[in-house]
This record gives C-alpha cells, sequence and structure tokens, in this order.
C-alpha cells in the first residue's frame, strides 16, 4: 500500500483527525485539482483512498488507442494511499476494483463522512456499505444522468427502483450540473441534501496574461501553418464513435461563410476512426479546400495551446454515455466558442450561453449552421471566464469545504 503526504507537517498527523475519506477508484486529472484546493482549505484533514494508480503509471487506453499516462501531478498537494486494489480486467468490471482493506480503514479512521464519486465497483459499494453500517454520514459527487444512455422501459424501471434505494443511504448529494440534479431529485434525494459542485477542470490559463494567450496562440498557429486571421474549427478527444467526429467533416463540407477567410479543421486525439477520417479529411480538402490537421494525442500540460489557437470547438456525441463533456469546460475558459450536441451531458448547462451552440446529434446541417452562426464572433481570449467560476475547481472544493464546515461538532 502506497502512502502519500501532502506536506512533511502531515507526518507526525493523526489519521484518527480525519474529517472526510474519499474514495476514487484511481487518480483523475479532473478531479485531482478539486482535492489540491481543498488542501488548502482544510490542510491535513481530509484523505483519499486510491484503489488504484494505474492512470499515473501509464497503461494503455482503449479509447486512444495508445499507452496514456497523464503529465500534470495528480497525487501532490493533498493526503492520499494508494491500495493497489486493482485485478482482472480492471476498471473495466465491476470486481476489477476489490474491496481489499476499505472496510479496516473505515473502521480504524471513524470519519465524520465518506465521499463516493462512483457506485459502479465492488471497491464503491464497500466504502458505503461500511459507512452506513456504521451510522457514517456518506456522501456522494456522481456523474450520473438519465439521458445518457437509451433504454427499455423494463430496465429503466429496475435501474429507477435500485438508485431509489440506494439513496436512502446518501446524507449529501454534491451534483454536477443541472442533468445530474434532475436525476438525483427524481430518485428522492430530497432538495435540502442537494449541494452544487459543478463538474470542473483546472484553469491553466488563469494566470496567463492576454500578452501571453495571443502569444501562445500564434506560435502554435505558425507551427501548424495555420494563419493569424484564418477560422479553426477543432475536435478534441478520442476518435471513438461515441464521440461521432466524422460528423464534423461532413459538417465542414456544408458550411458556408460570407468573405474569403480560410477555414482549417483541428483534429486533436487519437483512436480507432483516425484512418477513416484521414481519408474524409482529403477529400474534404480536395472538393472544399478545408484543410485538417491531425494532432495525435496531446497530454493534459500542452493542450492549453491549442484550445487557444482554435476558435470553435465541437463535441457532436451520440447518446453513448456522454454524461458531461469537459473538453467544453477546456474550450470555454480558453475563450473559444462550443457546438454540442444535445446529448453531451453540459449541454443543459451552458446552452444559454453567448457563443455556445446545441444541435441534434448526427444532423450535419444543424452543425453546419452553429458553426456559420459562431463564426460570426471575433475571437475574445476570455468571453466567458466571469461565467466559469461557478464551474471551477475552487468552486467545487469550497463546496465541499462549507459542508465539512456546517456538519455538528463532536
Amino acid at each position: 500500500m502506497l502512502l502519500g503526504l501532502s506536506r512533511k507537517a502531515n507526518l507526525g498527523s493523526s489519521y484518527m483527525d480525519t474529517k472526510l475519506l474519499i474514495f476514487e477508484t484511481h487518480p483523475i486529472q479532473y478531479r485531482a485539482p478539486v482535492y489540491q484546493v481543498l488542501d488548502r482549505m482544510l490542510p491535513g484533514q481530509f484523505e483519499v483512498i486510491y484503489a488504484s494508480d494505474y492512470s499515473v503509471r501509464g497503461q494503455k487506453d482503449v479509447g486512444f488507442n495508445e499507452k496514456i499516462a497523464w503529465d500534470v501531478p495528480l497525487l501532490a498537494g493533498y493526503r492520499y494511499r494508494v491500495l493497489n486494489n486493482e485485478k482482472g480486467r480492471g476498471i473495466e468490471s465491476w470486481s476489477g476494483m476489490s474491496a481489499k482493506g476499505v472496510d479496516r480503514i473505515i473502521s480504524q479512521t471513524r470519519p465524520a463522512a465518506v465521499l463516493l464519486s462512483s457506485l459502479s465497483y465492488a471497491f464503491s459499494w464497500a466504502v458505503y456499505l461500511g459507512a452506513v453500517r456504521r451510522g457514517i454520514p456518506v456522501w456522494i459527487r456522481l456523474e450520473t444522468q438519465d439521458e445518457a444512455f437509451a433504454r427499455g422501459k423494463l430496465k429503466n424501471i429496475l435501474r429507477f427502483l435500485v438508485y431509489r434505494l440506494l439513496y436512502l443511504g446518501v446524507s449529501k448529494a454534491f451534483y454536477i450540473g443541472k442533468l445530474n440534479r434532475e436525476h438525483l431529485l427524481r430518485h428522492g434525494v430530497p432538495m435540502e441534501r442537494l449541494v452544487a459542485a459543478h463538474y470542473c477542470v483546472a484553469d491553466h490559463l488563469a494566470s496567463a496574461s492576454d500578452t501571453e494567450k495571443q502569444r501562445l496562440r500564434d506560435d502554435l498557429r505558425t507551427r501548424l501553418s495555420i494563419g493569424r486571421d484564418d477560422l479553426v474549427i477543432a475536435f478534441f478527444g478520442k476518435l471513438i464513435e461515441k464521440k461521432d467526429p466524422g460528423i464534423l467533416l461532413r459538417s465542414l463540407g456544408l458550411l458556408k461563410l460570407e468573405g474569403t477567410r480560410r477555414v482549417h479543421c483541428m483534429i486533436v486525439g487519437s483512436g480507432e476512426l483516425e484512418p477513416a477520417l484521414r481519408l474524409q479529411a482529403k477529400e474534404l480538402e480536395a472538393s472544399n479546400g478545408v484543410r485538417t490537421v491531425f494532432t495525435g494525442f496531446i497530454n493534459q500540460s500542452q493542450l492549453p495551446s491549442y484550445y487557444l489557437a482554435s476558435d470553435i470547438v465541437v463535441l457532436p456525441s451520440h447518446r453513448m454515455g456522454e454524461t458531461w463533456g469537459l473538453v467544453i469546460n477546456e474550450a470555454l475558459q480558453a475563450g473559444c466558442g462550443a457546438a454540442v450536441s444535445e446529448m453531451v451531458g453540459c449541454h443543459r448547462d451552458f446552452s444559454g450561453w453567448e457563443r455556445v451552440r446545441v444541435f441534434r446529434h448526427g444532423n450535419s446541417e444543424e452543425l453546419a449552421a452553429a458553426l456559420a452562426d459562431l463564426a460570426v464572433y471575433p475571437r475574445k481570449l476570455d468571453w466567458a471566464r466571469q461565467q466559469m467560476q461557478d464551474y471551477s475547481v475552487e468552486a467545487a472544493a469550497m463546496a465541499i469545504f462549507r459542508s465539512l464546515e456546517a456538519m455538528p461538532k463532536p
């Protein structure tokens, strides 16, 4: 078992003083920043328990079709333990993250509350049952919503009953967005137990000046042979059926813009659909003059420049489990316009924003119209910055902090 400490002062701290135990299957690039900020608010007073650290060690990602290890610090700045509970198919199966050691940790620590971000593994269920059995409040912050998948009537009924029963043991639910909030209310979590802690990503551009952002934008465009005033419409993510990147190329073939501004498509990512997309891109350039740049997989620390170099980011996912769509958070932080299908979970949160458009999934004509609409806006690197404060890691950490501070003192 690996033990990590956020600072030397914690070396003498007692685990019996832990207010909150957070249980995660593995370090995740959009959750670790929340815990790093929370540790500055509650130094040494919570601990994150990971079933596995495979995302730090590196592992073949089926979606990206290559070995991935995130290049940002996911195990720094807060206290954690890694249980090494991964087995068999790992995160791909219910039993792939085992419950080994979970009950002992809860029993020894006796925290004021436990926080779960998943209920899909044996590991998570052991936490839930262990806490309920001891009368320890269970908090959740899940991606779950009711529109991500198409389900039959019987499956919907069974699913409703399971969640209804499960949420009886939940003391507090941090909802990540509007669809998640509706799910929780629909399945019996009362309003007074709900707290907003929107899905978020670290803003690596927060401290950059407008001059620095413009330099990063111009430098990358120069490297990619893209003109300063050209229009760049981009896709970020895995090149898989669920994400439907091919519709972007089809829509660009239908795009009609006023003037002579050159259009580029930038595809940032990798996956099984890449060979077919490259063929499609060649046809698009031959027929419409739209040049497509394939960057391959780009790791976290390098992504901000690619968002800055883009003007519009598209996430056209099918109804195959796109519960949120964090690339849109990253795009908005960089001041891009965004076009998302109505199957992307965050569409309900961002649809009313000035430079966000929603289209019916699979409808290339609607997407082309949305792109034409967004192309009219001049590039503004910080148009969404104020609105994104509610979708920041600081806001999510503050929601957890305030909930702990509001608990009755022992």
